[in-house]
């Protein structure tokens, strides 16, 4: 606990910085810096996203989430007073870690128990966010009102060198057996990987093989979303006529999931 306490602080003095920078418009100012979504524990597979969405912290009306629906913790205290608030330190560890176990995740994106989305990958590859097999993390600790994809300046403060350790060293935290990295530009931020391979029953699901370059953790580099419409690879349709759309069903991504799960075990042995 005490190391991800000092993660969190410093996630915070970053958070403190990018407010005084000319991305702070982006930025929910309320919004607690993720360090992840479920409980960590040894060995876990560690998925990596983009960022927290703005739905993580509002409700559809806009309002703050309280009571029932809050996913995470919402500070109403100056950032300085929050980094030694240690109630208020514990209660944001708390909320992320209860993530999955509170039955507060998002699933349109995550994915219900059973359902498809991520949690369908996973399930081919042997995991579940809901048993605590794998975990999530983000590139980027800190929600935005737009996403990340339509911010000009997002790629360059997603990847500010503060913002690089910070991510480096919560997977050191974690200590996952595998980092299975979501979206081809997340991928390409990542040094060691060396294999590109493709599904051949699903040529258009691209992905790669290697090692983490500092960490030496075995990695997965999705060239697609699974989380996302038509997957992240267009409206159209594959070498054998299966609309990309067709992808993002439950029975395909526990097939894409499988075939990864094989290319990855032959790949690390």
């Amino acid at each position: 606990m005490n190391q991800a306490r000092v993660l969190l602080q410093d996630a915070i003095r970053f958070q403190q910085a990018l407010m005084t920078s000319s991305f702070q418009e982006e930025l929910i100012d309320g919004a607690s810096p993720v360090l992840w979504y479920g409980r960590p524990t040894e060995g876990q597979f560690l998925t990596v996203g983009t960022n927290p969405s703005r739905g993580e912290f509002f409700e559809r009306d806009g309002a703050v989430r309280r009571g029932a629906s809050q996913k995470f913790y919402w500070r109403d205290q100056s950032l300085e007073a929050y980094l030694q608030d240690d109630n208020a330190l514990e209660a944001t560890l708390d909320y992320a870690a209860a993530y999955f176990e509170a039955g507060r995740a998002t699933t349109s994106w995550f994915g219900k128990q059973g359902g498809a989305k991520l949690e369908a990958l996973l399930e081919g590859m042997g995991r579940s966010f809901y048993d605590g097999s794998a975990l999530h993390v983000d590139f980027f600790k800190y929600a935005t009102s737009r996403q990340m994809g339509q911010l000009r300046t997002g790629r360059q403060w997603m990847e500010h060198p503060t913002s690089l350790d910070l991510l480096e060293r919560t997977i050191r935290y974690v200590t996952p057996s595998r980092l299975i990295v979501l979206g081809r530009d997340n991928c390409a931020a990542f040094d060691g990987f060396t294999q590109c391979e493709q599904i051949e029953a699903y040529p258009g699901a691209r992905f790669e093989l290697g090692y983490h370059a500092t960490l030496h953790v075995p990695m997965v580099g999705l060239h697609f979303k699974p989380s996302e419409v038509f997957v992240g690879l267009g409206n159209g349709r594959d070498a054998f006529g299966l609309h990309h759309g067709s992808y993002a069903k439950r029975e395909h991504l526990i097939r894409i999931g499988a075939a990864i799960e094989a290319s990855a075990r032959r790949y690390f042995g």
